[in-house]
C-alpha cells in the first residue's frame, strides 16, 4: 500500500539523549528503509545521530519549543523540544514532510491536552506513560497514520486516563511504570 503515509518511528529522548520512549514500526509490509531500523544497535545509532544534530552547537539555541526537520542517515526526522524531552517523528526520505509535521504536532498537542500541561517533560511522560502509549496507538497503526487531529485523539484517550478510584488498577499501572522506567 504505497499510497498510505507511514511513520517509521516515534521516539522521546531525555536531555542527555537517553531513550524515554521508542516505538519503531517494522513489519513485513514496511518499506526497506524501515526494515533497516530493525536491529536495536541501528535504532540507537540513528537516535544518537539525530540527538547530536539537534544539539549541535552550530545550530544555536533557537530550537527550544519549536519543531524542525532534519535529514539523518536517509531518514526524515521532525522533532519538538520541550523542557527536558525531545519528541521525534521519523519517516522515510520519500515521505511527505508536511504529513510528518502534522503527526508530530498532533502528538505533542494531544499529550498537552491529556496531561493538562503547556510543556512536556521526561518526568511528566514517565508518570503518565500509559497516556503516551495510548496516544501513539490512537494515531498510528503499524506506522500507518490514522489520525492527526489532537482534539479527536485526546477525546478518545482521556476516558481511559480518568482516575476511577480503582486501587488495583492504579497499583498495576504503577508497577508497569516502575518496570518501564527501570528497563528503558
Amino acid at each position: 500500500m504505497a499510497f498510505l503515509h507511514r511513520v517509521q518511528a516515534v521516539v522521546a529522548l531525555d536531555s542527555a539523549g537517553g531513550r524515554v520512549f521508542a516505538k519503531y514500526f517494522i513489519g513485513e509490509d514496511t518499506p526497506e528503509s524501515s526494515k533497516a531500523l530493525a536491529p536495536l544497535e541501528k535504532q540507537r545509532a540513528v537516535e544518537h545521530s539525530i540527538f547530536q544534530a539537534i544539539h549541535d552547537p552550530q545550530r544555536g539555541n533557537h530550537v527550544a519549543y519549536e519543531s524542525e526537520i532534519l535529514v539523518v542517515e536517509g531518514h526524515i526526522a521532525l522533532f519538538h523540544v520541550s523542557e527536558d524531552v525531545t519528541i521525534i517523528v521519523m519517516g522515510a526520505s520519500t515521505e511527505n514532510e508536511v504529513v510528518l509535521a502534522n503527526v508530530l504536532t498532533g502528538l505533542v498537542d494531544a499529550l498537552r491536552q491529556e496531561l493538562n500541561s503547556p510543556f512536556l517533560s521526561v518526568r511528566l511522560l514517565l508518570e503518565n506513560y500509559c497516556a503516551l502509549l495510548m496516544t501513539v496507538d490512537e494515531m498510528l497503526d503499524e506506522g500507518i497514520i490514522l489520525e492527526t487531529d489532537s482534539a479527536t485523539i485526546a477525546n478518545d484517550v482521556e476516558p481511559y486516563l480518568v482516575d476511577g478510584g480503582n486501587d488495583t488498577a492504579r497499583a498495576a499501572l504503577t508497577g508497569v511504570n516502575k518496570y518501564l522506567r527501570e528497563n528503558l
